[in-house]
């Protein structure tokens, strides 16, 4: 249990996705807390989703099988990301130099302006993992494609989530420490050019998601 819950967590790990540059981005730009603060939102969310596959599986199915879930879900998660996309292409900081990036990072205290936006960065990843309608699907076809057919108890249930959990945080948290590496080789022109790329990137995976939503649903 433990076993398939670390191999399921190693495979997520591994997937390209508006989630893995979201959290690279964080650590890119504001070092590792903000990484983190992403990641951790990330977290929260699965672990909601946990609670709903072991205590509410029925109602999380029923919520799909409302009328236009997929749909709206789709359209939803993908204005998300367009929103986020275009968020980073068009307030973007234009400041560029030739000095590291690392030289113009001041330490985060308490009354510092990026220790109140690690909120926003864990709200970021929250909503992105959140709002989705393949995340939905993907603890469902959990449910229905591991837990179910094994009959597992609740005990064990809970080692394999476990182990796939803390998987993804290991994981996570090691690609924010691996961000705030990189920062110190990039000057805010780098640091910029990588923000507008996962700008880019994150609208061509809304555009995506939107179109295979309307493609499913036939429209």
């Amino acid at each position: 249990m433990l076993l398939q819950g670390v191999l399921l967590g190693l495979s997520l790990t591994f997937m390209v996705g508006p989630l893995l540059f979201a959290i690279l981005q964080a650590g890119i730009e504001r070092g590792f807390r903000a990484g983190l603060s992403v990641a951790g939102g990330i977290w929260t969310s699965d672990v909601l989703y946990v609670v709903a596959v072991m205590w509410g599986l029925e109602a999380l199915a029923a919520l799909i099988a409302l009328p236009g879930f997929k749909l709206w879900a789709g359209l939803a998660g993908g204005a998300l990301l367009v929103a986020f996309g275009l968020g980073n292409l068009l307030w973007g900081n234009t400041t560029a130099s030739n000095a590291p990036l690392s030289a113009h990072f001041q330490p985060v205290g308490n009354n510092s302006p990026y220790a109140k936006s690690y909120f926003l960065y864990f709200l970021r990843g929250f909503l992105l993992n959140t709002i989705n309608p393949f995340t939905v699907f993907f603890w469902l076809g959990i449910a229905g494609g591991v837990l179910i057919p094994n009959g597992w108890g609740r005990a064990q249930t809970l080692v394999f989530f476990g182990g796939m959990l803390g998987t993804l945080v290991a994981t996570d948290t090691l690609k924010a420490y691996a961000a705030k590496q990189i920062r110190r080789f990039l000057t805010p022109q780098h640091t910029l050019q990588v923000r507008r790329g996962i700008g880019l990137l994150l609208i061509v995976f809304g555009a995506v998601l939107v179109a295979r939503v309307l493609l499913a649903e036939g429209h």
